[in-house]
């Protein structure tokens, strides 16, 4: 990855080196996108249409580690952090302009429980 403009937590703008992005890229199991690949726009779009955010860096976490990472790395850079869980708020919190958007939507939870032992 080229180095990359990032918004920090204050607004201010910053560039992380591309061995930082790279390296972070690495350390997840899930994916780690930015605007030139392949189903940014898709993962960055929630269901407010009218909400058009584009954050730097999208973290699609595929486990808990991941996500204890990926809010490790927004805090070790100072990065404006946004959580997807499900992207239904209407006011668009789950996307940020700029920062670091940590993409819960692939994750699968496993219940301990089924259906049937309610009924």
């Amino acid at each position: 990855m080229p180095a990359l403009k990032v918004v920090t937590s204050a607004g201010s703008t910053t560039t992380l080196d591309s061995s930082v992005t790279d390296g972070f890229a690495r350390s997840l199991k899930g994916q780690l996108l930015t605007a030139e690949s392949p189903g940014y726009d898709q993962a960055r779009a929630i269901w407010n249409a009218m909400i058009d955010r584009r954050p730097a860096l999208i973290a699609r976490c595929a486990n808990a580690d991941d996500v204890a990472h990926a809010v490790r790395f927004g805090r070790e850079h100072d990065l404006r952090t946004a959580v997807r869980g499900g992207g239904h708020n209407i006011a668009g919190n789950a996307v940020c302009e700029g920062g670091l958007m940590i993409d819960l939507s692939v994750m699968k939870v496993a219940m301990p429980w089924s259906i049937a032992s309610f009924s």
